[in-house]
């Protein structure tokens, strides 16, 4: 230890995490006035994913590559969503994935009934019954 070659831990042994994973997810209104919510971890997309999406709310996930869970709440009816609000919130999923810098993502589109957490799956990771495919280009927010 007089060497330097060994110092002694300040502070918590391990990982420091955030306590509350709905500190991590973050928000933000569409141009119609929709919100769109989405994790920046694992802890926090199984947040939303479990949490905040509805099962009426559509659920966004980049494609077959690691990204955000992002959800666009419904409010009543995911028919009633017109197609350019799906898109802008599959854009911001492609934004915030593996494929954030590619030309064009394709994004899985889900409502929220559709989207399961296996029992004793590690955070993050769900299974989606049915779903569609919309390829768009990434967009990342600037958030405030």
């Amino acid at each position: 230890e007089t060497a330097g070659l060994i110092r002694p831990r300040k502070g918590p042994v391990g990982r420091n995490r955030a306590a509350d994973p709905k500190q991590g997810v973050r928000r933000l209104e569409t141009p119609m006035g929709n919100v769109v919510l989405w994790g920046k971890n694992n802890r926090t997309n199984d947040h939303v994913s479990k949490h905040v999406a509805g099962p009426e709310d559509l659920w966004f996930h980049a494609h077959q590559m690691p990204g955000c869970h992002l959800v666009l709440k419904a409010g009543f009816k995911a028919e009633d969503i017109p197609e350019s609000e799906i898109l802008f919130a599959a854009s911001i999923a492609a934004g915030f994935s593996r494929g954030r810098n590619a030309g064009k993502v394709e994004v899985m589109v889900s409502q929220g009934k559709w989207v399961h957490k296996p029992k004793g799956a590690r955070p993050g990771l769900v299974t989606v019954e049915r779903y569609r495919t919309v390829v768009v280009r990434p967009f990342r927010p600037e958030l405030v």
